[in-house]
């Protein structure tokens, strides 16, 4: 077999990530999923990665069971050029952890002054370097 057909498509790793993204945002896990679209966890795990493509039945319901759109399992248009891999956004990746998202969950419940300080004492604390981060944060 060769590299190419053991290696699989930057979409289908795409699809997986935005999958394995929104699933944790919502507090599932890979059996919750798996059973609420009648497979594994461990074919979810497949799915997740990338390794087993995602059919369109299978897209369908797990967008039911996320409730999302189908369209938002999947890359924007501009990050599906063959070969690109498009990284998590900041957000999906706040999203993706117990404690990110608890922490989106108080900040948007602060006034907005205590917003701007918090803001101020995460860019001290992360750095010159987390500026894009807080930046996109901000901007949600």
């Amino acid at each position: 077999m060769s590299d190419a057909a053991r290696t699989p498509h930057p979409i289908d790793v795409q699809v997986g990530q935005r999958i394995a993204s929104l699933r944790q945002q919502r507090e599932f896990n890979q059996s919750q999923l798996g059973a609420a679209i009648g497979v594994t966890f461990q074919q979810v795990q497949k799915y997740e990665k990338g390794t087993n493509r995602v059919s369109a039945s299978k897209l369908a319901l797990i967008a039911d069971f996320l409730s999302v759109e189908v369209q938002d399992l999947f890359p924007p248009r501009e990050d599906r050029q063959l070969g690109r891999a498009a990284e998590p956004s900041a957000i999906d990746r706040l999203g993706a952890t117990g404690s990110g998202r608890e922490l989106a969950s108080l900040f948007v419940s602060m006034p907005r002054d205590r917003q701007l300080s918090l803001l101020s004492v995460a860019r001290a604390i992360a750095g010159p370097s987390a500026g894009e981060l807080a930046r996109e944060l901000e901007a949600a």
